[in-house]
């Protein structure tokens, strides 16, 4: 049997002091492949990418700590790869020479299948894509991030499934804090299975959200932060800290079982340990009910989406698209434009429209208050 766990996202400012419960520790000894989305580029003096939201790097002996506790693969394809431009891409990727790096780089390196073999001889493949934001590779030329939409994704799904053992497809999107995934990924992650994917293991969010088993192989829609130091510590999304690590064990028949194992990150202590908090036990619970009922799982996308759209229309309004100026998001904007934040920046709205994840909660949200079905 090979075991396989996988972790969320990955960002630190500093790793001195940044630590592993022994349990965990245990975990990662006794498994063969160990995987984490590594969510920045390391510091350099690469030019910062002109996009929406921030530019943010992290400590230049972060990829040394995940190799020192036996990580031995990570996806690359994230929102924020290419944050530093292809000097900040390419030093990260030498930085993790040693192991494999998935889902960035040239179009052929990006648009590939990485294996890796276990000691009983298992080949396991890993695809990595990430939403369509700045730094996507959406067509050849330049370098990049793969594409979660692009054909050349169910392409290699299809062809890379009698190459291994397992295929393990990680993709990195979907609404930022929101509990549940929208339906589009949902169906865009069974089509995966369908064509070939064992297991497929999301992030992006940056909270977790639930998972499911179709087709007798493994969903799960966002392990959530695997150790993600927040930019601001004020006004923290609520399981922010909190996260999943999922557990794949691949029988010698190449079945598939996946454990979910809740972990939590200690910011003030800088540790990682398992969560067996009732209020985090109950809050999973809840989301795969929700998940496994589907009115009452639409409700509950139609309510995020909803509580979302003044901050989308808000977006269009600094990027130029005047929405309702009479709206906190516009006036909150304005003043932000004053004191020199980029008012009236294009790149605002080019991403509202450019990113299918908030495309599809724009338009599931307008319809609902239009009453257009």
């Amino acid at each position: 049997m090979a075991r396989i766990v996988l972790f969320g996202d990955f960002k630190v400012n500093q790793v001195k002091h940044l630590n592993l419960s022994s349990e965990l520790t245990l975990l990662l000894n006794s498994s063969d492949v160990k995987m984490a989305n590594f969510e920045a580029p390391i510091k350099t003096n690469g030019a910062p990418l002109k996009k929406s939201g921030p530019n943010i790097c992290q400590h230049v002996e972060a990829p040394n700590w995940l190799i020192d506790r036996g990580f031995n693969v990570v996806s690359m394809a994230n929102n924020h790869t290419m944050d530093f431009g292809e000097q900040g891409m390419t030093s990260t990727q030498k930085a993790f020479e040693k192991i494999v790096t998935v889902g960035c780089g040239t179009w052929e390196e990006a648009y590939s299948l990485k294996i890796i073999k276990t000691k009983d001889d298992k080949k396991i493949g890993f695809i990595a894509c990430t939403q369509c934001e700045f730094g996507t590779l959406t067509e050849k030329g330049g370098c990049g991030c793969a594409w979660s939409m692009s054909p050349a994704i169910n392409r290699l799904i299809a062809v890379s499934r009698d190459k291994v053992d397992a295929l393990i497809v990680m993709p990195h999107g979907g609404v930022e804090y929101m509990d549940m995934p929208l339906p589009e990924w949902r169906d865009i992650y069974r089509q995966w299975i369908d064509l070939g994917a064992d297991a497929v293991i999301a992030s992006h969010p940056h909270v977790p959200q639930g998972w499911e088993i179709y087709n007798n192989k493994p969903i799960c829609y966002s392990l959530g932060n695997f150790c993600f130091e927040a930019l601001k510590e004020k006004n923290v999304p609520a399981h922010w800290y909190e996260s999943l690590c999922c557990v794949l064990d691949v029988s010698k028949s190449h079945d598939i079982e996946m454990q979910i194992r809740p972990i939590k990150f200690d910011a003030k202590n800088l540790y990682i340990s398992d969560d067996d908090s009732t209020e985090f036990a109950e809050h999973l619970k809840w989301m795969n009910d929700t998940l496994s009922n589907d009115e009452v799982y639409k409700n509950e996308v139609d309510k995020g989406v909803k509580k979302l759209l003044p901050h989308y229309m808000g977006m269009f309004s600094r990027g130029g698209m005047v929405t309702g100026i009479l709206q906190k998001n516009f006036i909150k904007g304005f003043l932000e434009g004053l004191m020199g934040r980029g008012f009236f920046n294009k790149v605002h709205a080019l991403n509202n429209i450019q990113c299918e994840s908030h495309r599809w909660a724009i338009l599931r949200a307008l319809k609902q208050k239009e009453n257009i079905k």
